[in-house]
């Protein structure tokens, strides 16, 4: 009896919290199927490439990230921050644990991959534009990796983007990135 007091209690909580987009509790019940659907493949990225491509990478965030490559790959993309489309890219990189050096480019882009540019040395910082928690084309918190030799492709796991699915059977959006009536104005 209290796990369904708790779980009422709960669902109380989602229904009524305040959301950053002021979604109502119709909208949060109308789109509650497709809004779990979009979660769930939120929570994994890949990309499929070919190129002058050499690449190997293992990344547990950012902060822990080792590997090394170089090259100019012509991918297709299901990224990030809802990326979808096709893009090329230049980079070359190098990086131990903590610490390394990253030259990274989207040259050219469909209309919903970002284009942009970083370049860093030392230890990558989360408060970057490109980590931006709501925006940002990449995540600093993801597990994964990229392998390549001339056909390249990355897969990654987003935690946060986990927790968002975690929490919006609850109705709460930590991504303030639930479908609402105003997006289809």
């Amino acid at each position: 009896m209290k796990k369904i007091f708790l779980a009422l209690a709960v669902a109380a909580v989602g229904l009524f919290a305040p959301q950053a987009q002021g979604a109502t509790i119709e909208e949060r019940l109308v789109f509650y199927i497709p809004n779990r659907l979009i979660d769930a493949l939120d929570t994994v990225s890949v990309a499929l490439g070919v190129g002058p491509v050499v690449e190997a990478r293992l990344m547990a965030t950012r902060a822990i990230d080792v590997g090394l490559g170089i090259g100019k790959t012509a991918k297709a993309y299901k990224i990030h921050n809802r990326q979808y489309g096709l893009g090329i890219e230049e980079w070359w990189y190098w990086s131990f644990i903590c610490v390394g050096e990253e030259s990274y480019t989207v040259l050219e882009s469909t209309s919903l991959v970002d284009r942009y540019v970083e370049t860093r040395t030392g230890f990558p910082e989360p408060i970057q534009r490109v980590y931006d928690f709501f925006e940002g084309p990449r995540d600093y918190w993801a597990f994964g990796g990229s392998l390549g030799l001339f056909v390249d492709g990355d897969l990654y796991v987003h935690p946060v983007e986990l927790a968002d699915f975690i929490l919006g059977f609850f109705l709460l959006d930590i991504k303030d990135d639930d479908l609402t009536y105003e997006m289809f104005k």
